[in-house]
């Protein structure tokens, strides 16, 4: 008889878990899969780079709109699928289309991300070849942009880039005043706002031009919070609201929740941290309705 309910048992909690397998599909928002060019990008009155063809995936609220809207930008890499559907979850529930851009798909990229350890000039190569991407990363951007401007139910004036460690320092590139002057076609199309998790602060160029929200670990190795904190202070306080907040006990990549138990990964400890994420995403949701509603 105990084998038998043991067996029982088994087979109801097998039964329990595709049920909630289901439910849990049932209730994810659907992403569908587009392309679009990359912008092209002005060398001087001559010369021009071409765009690339780059995948992404798209999600929007029930209704025809027009919604205010999300550019999400990956890190170096690429966004895990649970990550990739919570953030659509949240933000759709939110009320904003999102587009999730995917800059490796297409160029075959496996991860852009550069090693802690190794000989110095495999470091040193890696390190350039990061940098390469997230140049052709900013162009991506700005096409998702465009993009997004062409969809009738997207109001092209309210929409923000949201990215995540590379794809933050993306996204605080993108937030630099008159950053788009450098591409074509001339455009009035801006982004209005930016969230940028854990980026490499150090890396950041001028003072964004929007107002900005950077999220960042005490215990990050990867992208240290001195950074952010030495960055912000040195842009100082004339232009468009900048916040940082700084989590105690939450290292790089507090966001992922497929990252738990923490690991090791390019030389640097990732861990997820639910208290820390959580309250992200409550401080990111009250961001984007302050800037884009």
């Amino acid at each position: 008889m105990p084998g038998t309910v043991t067996v029982q048992a088994a087979v109801v909690l097998l039964l329990w878990c595709v049920v909630g397998a289901l439910a849990a599909d049932a209730w994810a928002t659907p992403l569908e899969r587009v392309e679009f060019e990359s912008a092209s990008q002005r060398l001087n009155s001559i010369e021009v780079i071409p765009g690339d063809r780059i995948q992404g995936y798209l999600a929007k609220p029930e209704g025809v709109g027009p919604f205010p809207a999300v550019i999400g930008l990956h890190g170096c890499a690429g966004m895990h699928d649970t990550t990739k559907q919570r953030v659509t979850d949240d933000l759709v529930a939110w009320g904003y289309v999102i587009l999730l851009v995917d800059s490796y798909a297409t160029r075959g990229i496996e991860h852009a991300c550069p090693s802690a350890s190794g000989k110095a000039a495999a470091q040193l190569a890696a390190i350039s070849s990061a940098f390469a991407t997230f140049l052709k990363r900013t162009r991506d951007a700005y096409g998702a942009l465009v993009f997004l401007a062409r969809q009738t139910f997207v109001n092209p004036q309210r929409v923000a880039a949201v990215g995540f460690s590379a794809g933050a320092w993306v996204t605080l590139s993108v937030a630099e005043p008159n950053s788009f002057e450098l591409f074509v076609p001339p455009s009035n199309l801006r982004f209005q706002a930016a969230a940028a998790f854990y980026p490499p602060c150090q890396r950041a160029g001028a003072r964004p031009g929007i107002p900005t929200l950077i999220f960042i670990g005490a215990l990050d190795d990867w992208t240290p919070a001195a950074d952010c904190s030495n960055k912000v202070a040195a842009w100082g306080n004339d232009g468009p609201p900048i916040e940082l907040v700084v989590y105690p006990g939450a290292h790089h990549s507090f966001y992922y929740s497929h990252l738990q138990p923490g690991r090791t990964m390019f030389g640097h400890w990732l861990e997820y941290n639910g208290e820390a994420a959580d309250n992200a995403s409550h401080r990111l949701h009250q961001f984007l309705d302050r800037h884009l509603n």
